[in-house]
């Protein structure tokens, strides 16, 4: 999953041009908040009630990532996650 979201932020930033993506989990979401957190974005709050799921409106986690951001990090993060032929090593 961390490989689909480098790559995802590589087309963002790099073919889309965008400045800013964010990344919104419900809190229980354990796995979704490692991939974000072993990724390194930026942790920056939790939205109340963000998002109505099944008639119930849930908090969410904001995490996110800036353009400045990326270009200091991108050639890390492609090489860690996207380029490393040890995938099956990583924990």
């Amino acid at each position: 999953m961390s490989e689909a979201v480098v790559t995802m932020l590589s087309f963002a930033f790099d073919r889309l041009d965008l400045h800013r993506v964010e990344i919104c989990i419900v809190p229980r979401n354990t796995n979704s908040k490692r991939v974000v957190e072993k990724i390194g974005l930026r942790y920056e709050g939790t939205a109340e009630r963000y998002l109505q799921i099944a008639g119930v409106w849930e908090d969410h986690l904001r995490y996110a990532i800036t353009s400045e951001e990326w270009k200091i990090r991108a050639d890390a993060l492609v090489n860690e996650w996207v380029h490393n032929d040890l995938h099956e090593d990583r924990p």
